[in-house]
């Protein structure tokens, strides 16, 4: 028989699948083919080479394997155990004796070189389903007669045997040694075959019903895993002396191993061991059992692809598995020996910190570049401690809460088992004290970042209210019907931490606490350099905006480059220099000092310049109030912010058009105390903690100062002392260097705010010398004023921050002192001007009344020896006129020549003055130091055509010179 009819008598027919051939001495190559032809040329190419050349034993859809093979049409033995060949064929003639299977005829049979293989070849092929059971039932049979076989080949249908007429090279054989084909057998014919299978079988094999083959377009949906389920996957481990002591096969094996066939069931319990933890050490016992030596044992744990199922087990070693409890209800063993791998130790938890957004570099910088952002590291990670769980529970060594239950089986044996709560690290960070009330705050370790929470402590006592909390925050059982557990774990973290720890009292205000500490970025800065994280309800968006980014190396280049080196920056330095001074003005008597830079030019630095304030201290976008913040959440902000800059941008935005709201805004500022506000639902008023000792910075479009020392009708001399302007209107130019490095300003902040207050709360009394000795030598240089004790303490912590960022205090940056007082002393003088522009006297307050209330003024005049009555607008006087209308009567010359008498009741006259801002006692005595004024009862319609109307009248007599159109002369008059 050659190689072609040997295949063609063992294999389906040409048309049931693809053929394949396979060799294991150079690439390990598979080659598939629709018919024997391809193949033997595929295997005689091989064969030339020195390859060992394997052909499968059944057709297949695309590839190898099991679930792939389609048809068989023969059933094989690979006789193995035996001495000698000769040995091997005596036990097969016994077999075939004691079975009856002679009667049906004579195998096929095959030497390969190192055993014997024997074929029943079929006269039909069949499907694989169908050839399997009966495949199952002759391995059992061999086991039942003792009948020594590799129990791994005969219910194999991806079985690869060797092909007749080819070598095999096995290095173990000092010369190769033939394939060859040692007997011819005849057909068999499966209808016979099978049933005396089945009939010598004292324990069949229980019968498989074949599976109906649905042909479905698109591919089948596979079920993911959630993550509580790769949760308990990822903190599972598995132990072989887990299941070990209940497995029949390993037990089994143990006390068999030493016997010859035992190397199918020593390969399925080396597949267990591989995926063990302790795996290593237990694939080297079962080995020594035999013995099997290391470099074999480690070729098979090379070629095992995954762990054997107890179906397989079964086959390879029968009538062991079926008697197992667990039979049909595991895969394998190894979920009796799976664990949760835990981790109770207390354990620093990063929390992430969101990375940093771009924003408008054109809009800020005025640039047409843009550059992408570097990654940078955070200078500092926040973190949580996870303290050790209560007892009872346990933290899973890659997250996650479980419960230990003890569990019963049916015999009685107790064991604890790890309950999963939830997928992630949910725990008690610490108690809080919130004035009168406490909160728990909790952590939970999602995988997409830490999640912290606060919930009132005494809502503990519930179960139900605890539970609906945490449903609120999205944590719940993995399980259903765990709800009480959970609780019961929430309540046992609550009670831990009530037991071990101290409440932490919780700031309210950023910034110098009554204790000398600095609250800053969700930490606590202390003067013995400890910086504690403690939650801030309240303070999230500020801590949120106050996160850092990159390095403060960067950031000194920026500001060196930028605002130190860029000449004509001077002033720009300054007000900068201003973030850092914000928290010295605790060193100051006085509690608020409000910056404004006014610019309706872009480009000239103004966005720039607040930009850079902001960044200071965090986000140089974020950090700053919006344009749409109202002007009393603005002063809840300054609150919050307590002892760092409040930034606002855009003040005369459409939201707050009406430009009344600053002045107003700046003195409350400086007074630094917030609206008092009372509670809902009650006749009392809420605690009043909005206070700040800080500095304020403003944008607009406008001069701020044209409006409120010209504009405005009310004074604003004490809000302009209240505060500076600087009014940029040169365009900034700028390098490329310049423009490449002005982008860092979005790549690097918050640093530097962080290592200023890390230096100042370790060095106040320096820094608090320094600003008193900068007070001291300011009052000199600038000649500074009582009534300008603002600008004083504006200008004195800016000029103690230059000093004290220098490399002899916090060598954070070296700035031109001189430079700095230089710009100051500008705008200083500058504000003067303005102030001295602006002062409002009696004679400004009568103008205004006079030159806004005219047209409601009685005239008198003669023209052509008769008198003349009409309105000041020209109107005529007639009997329809109301008193209400008349606002001031004027003579021209009627008591004395060349003089105008002005008539005004006094009622009117106090009423504008209050509208003024301006004292009517202080009117009347500027007005009589430089006019003759008397005060009389006036009839203001006499010798006019209306009705008498006496009054309370103020009488105001000057000479025509000094009267231009309807205001009076600004010159100096000669009282009368």
């Amino acid at each position: 028989m050659t190689p072609a009819e040997f295949l063609a008598v063992v294999l389906p027919s040409p048309g049931l699948g693809l053929y394949c051939a396979v060799e294991l001495t150079k690439k390990k190559e598979h080659y598939y083919a629709e018919t024997v032809d391809e193949i033997l040329n595929k295997v005689a190419e091989w064969h030339t080479a020195g390859c060992d050349c394997f052909y499968g034993v059944s057709t297949f859809e695309e590839r190898r394997g099991t679930e792939q093979a389609k048809f068989a049409k023969s059933f094989f033995l690979d006789l193995d155990g035996y001495e000698t060949k000769k040995d091997a064929a005596s036990a097969l003639e016994t077999f075939l004796q004691k079975t009856g299977l002679n009667a049906l005829g004579e195998p096929l049979i095959v030497d390969s070189g190192g055993g014997l293989h024997c074929y029943w070849p079929l006269k039909d092929e069949v499907p694989s389903l169908i050839w399997k059971p009966v495949a199952e039932n002759l391995k059992l049979l061999c086991r039942q007669e003792g009948f020594k076989i590799d129990m791994t080949v005969t219910a194999d249908p991806a079985r690869i045997l060797r092909v007749p007429g080819t070598t095999n090279f096995k290095k173990k054989y000092k010369t190769p040694r033939p394939v060859r084909i040692v007997q011819e057998g005849g057909l068999f014919d499966l209808a016979t075959l099978s049933p005396l299978i089945y009939e010598k079988l004292e324990s069949p094999a229980p019968s498989v019903a074949a599976t109906p083959a649905f042909n479905l377009p698109g591919q089948r949906p596979r079920a993911s895993m959630n993550k509580a389920q790769v949760k308990l996957i990822e903190n599972s481990v598995t132990l072989f002396e887990g299941f070990e002591p209940h497995c029949a096969q390993v037990a089994d094996y143990v006390a068999t191993a030493a016997e010859d066939g035992k190397e199918p069931v020593w390969r399925g319990l080396l597949s267990w061991a591989k995926v063990c933890q302790d795996g290593a050490e237990k694939a080297v016992w079962l080995s020594n059992l035999h013995p099997y030596s290391q470099e074999r044992m480690e070729q098979k744990l090379a070629e095992i692809k995954g762990p054997y199922p107890c179906v397989k087990m079964d086959s390879e070693n029968p009538g062991i598995c079926t008697k197992c409890k667990h039979w049909g209800k595991i895969t394998n063993p190894l979920i009796l020996g799976r664990e949760i791998k835990v981790d109770n130790t207390e354990k620093q938890i990063s929390m992430i910190v969101n990375a940093p957004e771009d924003f408008d570099e054109e809009r800020e910088f005025d640039s047409e570049d843009s550059y992408e952002p570097e990654t940078d590291g955070l200078p500092v990670t926040p973190s949580l401690t996870r303290p050790t769980p209560p007892r009872g529970y346990n933290y899973g060594e890659n997250g996650g809460v479980y419960c230990i239950k003890t569990e019963e089986d049916e015999e009685g044996k107790k064991s604890k088992k790890n309950i999963q709560l939830v997928p992630y690290d949910l725990f008690v960070v610490d108690l809080l004290k919130m004035e009168n009330d406490h909160l728990v705050h909790m952590a939970a370790v999602r995988p997409e970042g830490v999640q912290t929470l606060n919930f009132p402590q005494k809502s503990i006592v519930s179960k139900d209210e605890t539970l609906k909390w945490l449903a609120s925050q999205n944590i719940v059982s993995t399980f259903a019907g765990h709800d009480k557990t959970l609780f019961d774990y929430v309540r046992a973290c609550v009670g831990d931490a009530s037991q071990n720890k101290k409440p932490i009292e919780v700031p309210f205000q950023c910034g110098w606490q009554a204790d000398n500490s600095f609250v800053y970025n969700n930490r606590v800065f202390t003067k013995d350099g400890r910086e504690t994280t403690v939650p801030m309800p309240g303070l999230e968006n500020i801590n949120r905006n106050t996160n850092g980014n990159g390095s403060l190396a960067k950031w000194q280049k920026l500001w060196k480059t930028i605002f130190i080196d860029k000449p004509g920056m001077e002033t720009a330095l300054a007000i900068c220099l201003d973030s850092f001074g914000s928290p010295l003005m605790r060193f100051t008597e006085y509690e608020g000092f409000v910056w404004h830079i006014g610019s309706r030019w872009s480009g000239t630095g103004k966005s720039l310049v607040l930009s850079a304030k902001a960044g200071v201290w965090g986000h140089p976008l974020r950090y700053r109030t919006g344009k749409g913040t109202s002007p009393v959440a603005m002063q809840q902000r300054a609150g919050l912010l307590n002892s760092m800059p409040l930034l606002i941008d855009e003040i005369t935005s459409t939201q707050r058009a009406n430009m009344e709201w600053a002045p107003s805004f700046i003195f409350d500022f400086a007074e630094a105390q917030g609206k008092e506000r009372m509670e809902n639902g009650a006749n009392k008023e809420r605690l009043n903690n909005t206070s700040w000792k800080t500095t304020c910075t403003m944008t607009s479009n406008d001069k701020l100062t044209d409006y409120m020392a010209g504009a405005r009708k009310h004074s604003s001399n004490g809000e302009l002392l209240r505060m500076l302007e600087w009014n940029p209107n040169v365009k900034l130019t700028w390098t490329t260097e310049e423009r490449q490095i002005l982008t860092e300003i979005k790549r690097s902040y918050g640093v530097a705010g962080e290592a200023w207050v890390r230096w100042l709360v370790e060095n106040q009394k320096t820094a608090e010398e320094v600003v008193r000795k900068v007070q001291l030598h300011l009052k000199k240089v600038m000649d500074f004023n009582d009534d300008e004790r603002y600008w004083w303490a504006g200008c004195s912590v800016i000029v103690a921050s230059a000093i004290l960022l220098r490399k002899e205090y916090s060598g954070i940056l070296d700035v031109e002192i001189n430079k700095v007082i230089a710009a100051l002393k500008t705008l200083v003088e500058n504000a003067r001007g303005v102030i001295v522009s602006s002062v409002r006297t009696a004679e400004d307050v009568m103008n205004a009344y006079i030159g806004e209330f005219y047209g409601n003024f009685i005239v008198l005049k003669k023209a052509d020896g008769r008198l003349l009555a009409s309105w000041g607008d020209d109107g005529v006087v007639d009997k329809s006129i109301t008193r209400s209308k008349v606002l001031g009567r004027v003579e021209h010359g009627l008591l004395q020549p060349g003089y105008r008498e002005f008539f005004i009741e006094e009622q009117l006259l106090k009423k504008h003055c209050v509208s003024m801002s301006f004292g009517y006692d202080e009117f009347k005595e500027q007005l009589a130091a430089k006019f003759r004024v008397s005060f009389v009862k006036k009839d203001l319609l006499a010798r006019t055509n209306g009705p008498m109307m006496r009054v309370n009248a103020m009488h105001i007599s000057f000479r025509d010179e000094v009267f231009d159109g309807n205001t009076l002369s600004l010159d100096e008059a000669e009282a009368r």
